[in-house]
């Protein structure tokens, strides 16, 4: 008899330091379970789609920055309220913080909605879906499962569409810039000749 697990694990637990890349594989592994909610283990014939609701979550404890609003609040929480983590979690893996005050200071933005345009930029799908997660309202971020069927866990040929599309972007682009230094440069020289 085959028995399927799910769990949701505490927002508690979704910081960085907690979070190890294992095997050459780079299996996702969690640590610090000192703070996990009980029962972790769901039994085979709870859907691993339905939300759990119990009230085995901790209440009250983790790190401020991960926390989702209804968490902050003193709510009852669920598996959304991991997901606002890892939308948190994904923002300051991607972003690079040059100072420990403009990482709270972004954080905090993104508390508020707003992730930095260099970030919306460079990635779109993804920036799209931290706004998901992060949203105040646990009804509009996906669940785990709806995540790893977004766009951002799509297959090879998907993405390395999209990396030659980008490529041929940035030629263009590149073009673009070429034709501008040579206008500034035949317009120096026509300058020049005047003088």
């Amino acid at each position: 008899m085959t028995r399927h697990y799910s769990f949701c694990v505490c927002s508690v637990l979704q910081e960085p330091r907690n979070i190890f890349l294992h095997d050459r594989d780079r299996h996702v592994r969690i640590g610090d379970f000192g703070l996990a909610c009980k029962d972790i283990l769901m039994d085979g014939h709870k859907s691993s789609s339905s939300p759990a609701t119990d009230s085995s979550h901790t209440t009250g404890v983790g790190t401020f920055v991960y926390a989702a609003p209804e968490q902050l609040r003193g709510s009852h929480y669920d598996s959304k309220s991991d997901m606002y983590s890892i939308g948190v979690l994904a923002l300051e893996l991607f972003q690079p913080f040059g100072t420990e005050m403009e990482r709270v200071g972004t954080l905090g933005d993104l508390r508020e909605g707003k992730i930095p345009d260099s970030f919306c930029q460079r990635w779109p799908d993804l920036s799209k879906n931290i706004m998901k997660l992060t949203s105040k309202e646990p009804a509009v971020r996906p669940t785990a499962t709806e995540l790893l069927q977004s766009e951002l866990f799509c297959s090879k040929d998907i993405v390395i569409h999209g990396l030659q599309r980008r490529v041929e972007e940035q030629e263009e682009e590149i073009m673009q810039l070429r034709r501008q230094i040579s206008r500034l440069q035949s317009s120096d020289s026509s300058e020049s000749v005047k003088s």
